[in-house]
């Protein structure tokens, strides 16, 4: 084989189809995506968990017993276990507590709890708290 055939070999060699740059375009995209998506998540932090109490409706009333609806909402990225959510409800200063736990909370989940009194929430002060929580 001389050189000026060895010259031509690669030079057919070295031409593409349509089909191997379409091929090839794509795996620099996906290659591209698959980096930029590391590159991101290196520089995302998590903020932690954050779990907060809230009361969306109203108090109702069944057969002499109160219903206090309850919204625990995660605001953190990361997930809560075993959240405690403390409702106590003062009248006239009797203190009347209740807990419940939510076993698991995801980041930015809500969840919807209800506390049942035998006395009117009205009549008193009610307060809705997160006493603790564990990282899972």
């Amino acid at each position: 084989m001389t050189r000026q055939t060895s010259t031509k070999a690669r030079a057919q060699h070295a031409v593409r189809t349509r089909p191997e740059w379409v091929t090839f375009g794509i795996s620099v995209l996906i290659l591209a995506v698959v980096v930029g998506l590391l590159v991101v998540r290196a520089f995302h932090t998590d903020a932690a968990a954050a779990p907060i109490a809230d009361r969306p409706g109203a108090v109702k009333e069944i057969n002499g017993q109160y219903f206090v609806p309850v919204e625990i909402v995660n605001r953190g990225d990361l997930a809560a276990a075993q959240v405690q959510v403390v409702a106590e409800l003062t009248i006239g200063g009797n203190t009347i507590s209740s807990d419940q736990v939510v076993d698991f909370l995801g980041g930015g989940e809500t969840q919807g709890l209800t506390f049942v009194f035998a006395d009117d929430p009205a009549e008193g002060d009610v307060t809705i708290t997160v006493a603790g929580f564990a990282e899972p």
